[in-house]
């Protein structure tokens, strides 16, 4: 089975991926340079920096930030858990999705032992994107599609969206307008 071309989708956040906008204190700099080399990579890897980036930069039903372990964003958040921050990734994983009790949008908590091994926490962002899609979209508001008023929420309903659109997941909330740009680039 062919992927869907989503280069439409892809085109209209490429803009956004520049060293200015990952220039963001929710943002780990070893991140920030993850997300800069998974722009100039293979499509999955793309969407995943569209969906880093876009998903801090969306600041409502996005991310609210991207940090190692041995921050003090992580600190705070495990402190709120009753764990320590070296608690919040799974055993197996380098990286994890925590939703703090005081709030609705999750963290990216990275352990900090990968800042230094670029090809591994590059795979690791891109495997939670990927694995955590359709939770993700679940949170996404359909509403901010296309909305010229709301750039980066817009980008985070197209990173949703191109996350299903490529694992042709039927179950998972598309927007018109990724729908279109999916259309119009065939």
């Amino acid at each position: 089975m062919t992927q869907p071309d989503i280069s439409g989708i892809l085109g209209r956040g490429r803009e956004l991926l520049t060293s200015e906008n990952l220039d963001d204190s929710r943002i780990d700099m070893a991140a920030q340079q993850s997300i800069a080399r998974l722009s100039q990579g293979e499509t999955e890897q793309q969407i995943c920096a569209l969906a880093l980036l876009s998903g801090v930069k969306a600041e409502s039903h996005g991310l609210a930030g991207i940090f190692g372990d041995d921050s003090t964003a992580a600190a705070d958040i495990a402190a709120q858990l009753g764990t320590d921050a070296s608690g919040l990734i799974p055993s197996q994983a380098d990286v994890t999705l925590v939703t703090p009790p005081d709030s609705s949008i999750p963290t990216v908590v990275f352990r900090s032992e990968a800042r230094d091994d670029t090809s591994r926490l590059d795979s690791a962002f891109t495997t939670l994107i990927g694995e955590s899609g359709n939770m993700l979209s679940d949170r996404v508001d359909l509403s901010a599609a296309g909305d010229p008023a709301t750039p980066w929420l817009c980008m985070w309903v197209c990173a949703m969206c191109a996350l299903a659109i490529r694992a042709g997941n039927p179950g998972a909330p598309v927007c018109a307008a990724c729908l279109t740009c999916v259309a119009g680039s065939s």
